[in-house]
């Protein structure tokens, strides 16, 4: 069978664009000639209470669903036909057999354009950081969810003020998010952080918390200028 999909519901919301990260809930059969609607041995199945999230047009998933879910719109459901070649090809995994044509129906449960972002919780009133300088900061990370409140997902690390992470800025010793995010506040300071995979830590990840092509949301405060 060759790729192909067909829209079961048409969704209201916005439509997918390149990089938006997704929430996406699904069931997964092998295709099946011979079974209603092809639907053969259903493989996997995630409900839209517990989506799964992944970065559109990056190739974070199998390149029949990247294909699949093009042109979609938030709130719709489409059935997709992957081809081995779309799929997993003539190895397959521990689900599905090599060679398998598979059948998908996906629900969009949600979509965004996640940037990076900084925003202030509260400014600061001491000494401002700058490149070069060294810092002792507070801070939360999260894996950033779409869906949970205030798109705090998994916690992955934490500090306090009590055991300050140090570092210094704009020399490479963090990641780019924090470079960039964390220059000009001042001591007292609190900033949220959104950094998007590509300032963070990637296709690759940093296992076992924070998974490949992950943003993650930082709520730092700065302890001291050193």
């Amino acid at each position: 069978m060759p790729f192909g999909f067909t829209d079961l519901e048409e969704g209201e919301g916005p439509e997918v664009e390149d990089g938006w990260l997704l929430a996406i809930a699904y069931t997964g059969w092998l295709y099946d000639e011979a079974a209603a609607d092809n639907k053969g041995r259903e493989f996997i199945s995630v409900p839209p209470g517990d989506p799964d999230s992944f970065r559109f047009g990056v190739g974070q998933v199998i390149s029949g669903i990247d294909q699949g879910v093009a042109g979609m719109r938030v709130g719709g459901r489409r059935r997709i036909v992957v081809p081995p070649d779309l799929g997993f090809g003539a190895q397959g995994n521990n689900l599905v057999p090599g060679n398998a044509t598979l059948v998908f129906e996906v629900a969009l449960v949600a979509g965004a354009e996640v940037p990076f972002e900084t925003i202030d919780l509260q400014v600061g009133s001491g000494e401002e950081a700058e490149n070069g300088d060294s810092l002792s900061m507070a801070y939360h990370g999260w894996v950033y969810d779409l869906l949970a409140p205030d798109n705090r997902g998994d916690t992955f690390d934490s500090t306090t003020a009590e055991d300050p992470f140090e570092f210094t800025l704009g020399v490479g010793a963090v990641i780019v998010g924090w470079d960039l995010g964390v220059v000009g506040m001042r001591v007292g300071g609190r900033r949220r952080l959104v950094i998007p995979h590509e300032l963070a830590y990637g296709a690759a990840g940093r296992q076992p918390r924070i998974p490949p092509y992950a943003t993650l949301l930082f709520e730092v405060e700065l302890i001291a200028v050193n």
